[in-house]
């Protein structure tokens, strides 16, 4: 009785974490006509690592954190905030809908970057679905990109292809970001790393609204700009993170990965309804390839078997396999 209860109370977080997840690149498209996106940024992301405060309090109470914590964090941090610059850019030069698709391109980075990395990770290339899987997601990507030029038209197809560059730069990034979790923060605690980033990460956002931001904008910002704002902050990157790790840890890494996969569909019926924004037969089918190819990458991928020496060894029940990594990477 409790085991179903446990279950079920991880299908609801799950199903919380999708929406959260799905609902933030429509807010951030609405926020676009009245701020930019390093100003954005640097409110945004220090807002959500404030939230974290009482649990990195907690954890120092407890000795978690130390001076080799921080000292290993930096290079995650430092790809999450890269990828949160162009995540931030991202809304201000494509449909929500896109984003939500483009961004799922990030496995593709992880998993190269893995494979460098990760001897366990190599023998996908001895598996034919591995190729299959990234043909999917690659010629999806590809088709999905040839029908929102098409849904554009000619006049926006330059502003179009502007924002796929920057999504491939924010799926490269987030890409990375989840493979150097794996690497320098394999024994730590999911949520106490993330914790700890996201201070980092904050400084990162902080400096560039400082150096590019528009904050003169602000004052001019009316009650709905600001819940949007927090809204966006609260669901994206705080309750949306905590849901991930409570549903993985009562349901497990791989269902909560592969349900994950439909975040992009739930992008694109919220964004029809608040938006507008309808898409074409050819995204709809790019898409639909693309999460298919994501989702047999996903099922695919072997379980760790070693961690890389710059990380202690940690309990395999705990590990964080790469794919909870990578659900994590992008949904800001």
């Amino acid at each position: 009785m409790e085991s179903q209860r446990e279950k079920v109370l991880g299908a609801l977080a799950l199903l919380g974490c999708v929406f959260c997840w799905g609902v933030v690149p429509v807010i951030l498209r609405q926020l676009t006509p009245v701020i930019d996106a390093w100003t954005a940024n640097g409110i945004r992301y220090p807002l959500a690592a404030l939230c974290y405060w009482p649990l990195l309090w907690w954890f120092a109470r407890q000795g978690m954190i130390d001076h080799r914590l921080l000292r290993r964090s930096w290079v995650p941090a430092l790809f999450a905030w890269l990828g949160q610059v162009f995540w931030g850019l991202a809304p201000y030069y494509l449909p929500a809908s896109s984003i939500g698709f483009y961004v799922r391109f990030s496995m593709v980075a992880a998993l190269g970057a893995a494979m460098v990395l990760f001897r366990d990770e190599r023998r996908l290339l001895l598996m034919p679905r591995f190729y299959v899987g990234l043909f999917l997601v690659v010629g999806g990507f590809i088709y999905f990109s040839l029908g929102q030029e098409t849904a554009l038209g000619a006049a926006a197809a330059a502003r179009h292809w502007r924002g796929l560059l920057i999504m491939l730069a924010c799926s490269l990034f987030f890409g990375f970001y989840g493979v150097s979790v794996r690497y320098y923060l394999s024994d730590v605690n999911p949520i106490l790393g993330f914790a700890v980033v996201s201070q980092f990460v904050s400084i990162g956002t902080i400096s560039t609204m400082l150096l590019w931001g528009d904050m003169s904008r602000l004052p001019g910002l009316v009650a709905v700009d600001w819940t949007r704002v927090a809204s966006s902050t609260l669901l994206g990157i705080s309750f949306g993170h905590i849901l991930m790790y409570y549903s993985v840890k009562r349901l497990g890494a791989s269902i909560t990965s592969s349900v994950q996969t439909l975040t992009p569909f739930v992008t694109a019926v919220i964004a029809i309804g608040v938006l507008g924004e309808l898409m074409n037969l050819e995204q709809w089918g790019g898409g639909i390839v693309m999460v298919v190819g994501a989702l047999i990458l996903i099922v695919t991928q072997p379980r760790p078997e070693s961690a890389p020496p710059a990380a202690p060894r940690r309990d395999p029940s705990t590990d964080e396999p790469l794919e909870v990594a990578l659900s994590a990477a992008g949904q800001r």
